[in-house]
């Protein structure tokens, strides 16, 4: 912010690195919320479309493996360790898995036995193969065991990185969705090794 705006002079130089929400269209003006200050300003469509960038839309769909391919195709992960700037994106990803309690565990444990039990109890009363009944339970158990975890509900977040590294594939990006408060800063971790797709720079990359 220029305190003395009296003392710009042609010639002087100025910088800008700021993050906007689109409030409202009016023409050839746009009044857009600026995500640093929580301000609402109105910028011309001119500036908007020559010197911002778009992090919702895109042009071309990219189909993308997790890692780089042999041919030198990069994955989705150098995609995004390549993004070293605050420019906007839209990321879809996994929220990692959130471990049950002993009792959430043992409740779902009963509950199948009990199921069993029941299904035992109906089968002999019909007279038909008890055994057969035991091992489609068992095989049904093998193949769908009863996971100790919650599976990570899908996540979208739009905004851009303030992490540029990690170890554990998990990186700090403001979510610009998230009103911020006294007590909230809005900053939620993506994990690189869940991510669905991704909307950069024009492009939406799809994880197959």
């Amino acid at each position: 912010m220029i305190e003395r705006m009296q003392d710009l002079q042609v010639g002087h130089i100025l910088s800008e690195s700021s993050h906007y929400k689109v409030e409202e269209l009016l023409g050839e003006v746009i009044r857009v919320r600026h995500m640093e200050s929580g301000d609402d300003v109105t910028i011309g469509r001119a500036y908007i479309e020559h010197y911002t960038n778009s992090g919702d839309i895109y042009s071309t769909t990219v189909d993308v493996t997790k890692e780089d391919k042999k041919d030198g195709t990069l994955g989705i992960r150098s995609i995004w360790d390549n993004i070293h700037s605050g420019q906007v994106f839209t990321v879809c990803f996994t929220k990692q898995d959130k471990p049950k309690t002993k009792r959430q565990y043992e409740q779902e444990v009963q509950a199948a036995i009990d199921e069993f039990a029941t299904n035992i109890d109906a089968v002999r009363a019909s007279k038909k193969g008890v055994a057969d009944a035991a091992k489609q339970f068992v095989t049904q158990l093998i193949t769908n065991p009863i996971s100790k975890v919650i599976p990570g509900e899908e996540r979208i977040l739009r905004g851009y990185k303030i992490q540029f590294e990690s170890r554990d594939g998990r990186y700090n990006c403001v979510d610009m969705d998230i009103e911020k408060t006294e007590h909230e800063e809005g900053i939620r971790p993506v994990n690189i090794n869940t991510i669905k797709w991704l909307i950069f720079n024009g492009v939406k990359y799809v994880v197959k």
